[in-house]
Order: C-alpha cells, then structure tokens, then sequence
C-alpha cells in the first residue's frame, strides 16, 4: 500500500487572510488553481479559497463599480 508522502504535493502554494483578492486570482490562474489554502499569521491553515467564490466576490466588485460609474454618468449619483 502507498503512503501518503508517496501522493502529497510537496511545493502548496498558499495566502493569507489579509492578501488582496485580485493578486491571489491572478495566481491562482497562473498555476491553474481551483482552490488554495488560507494561512494565518503563524502559518496555520484557517480556510480555503475556491475559485468559484473568488470569482463570485471579483464580479460584484466589478457590478457594483460599474453602477457607480452608469449612476455618475447618466447623473443620478453622487448628490
């Protein structure tokens, strides 16, 4: 039977909490993630970001932004 140091990935590639979204994304992409572990300050695991919720929270952001920018245009915002 194989052990599990046989099977493990060796190199994890990993963020914190307080990393910024976009760059943990733009990594994510770049070595063809579908999910990462989330360490906190001691480097212990605290969660995991998959890229289905990444994706979901980049989308708003981007939502939201663009109604703000749609609401300054058209001049229904910022009063």
């Amino acid at each position: 039977m194989a052990t599990l140091d046989t099977v493990m990935t060796r190199d994890v590639t990993s963020c914190s909490a307080g990393d910024a979204l976009p760059e943990v994304w733009r990594m994510m992409q770049s070595r063809g993630l579908q999910r990462i572990p989330i360490l906190d300050a001691a480097g212990e695991p605290i969660g995991v970001l998959y890229a289905r919720d990444a994706l979901q929270l980049l989308l708003a952001e981007v939502e939201v932004d663009d109604e703000m920018l749609r609401n300054y245009s058209t001049g229904t915002g910022y009063r």
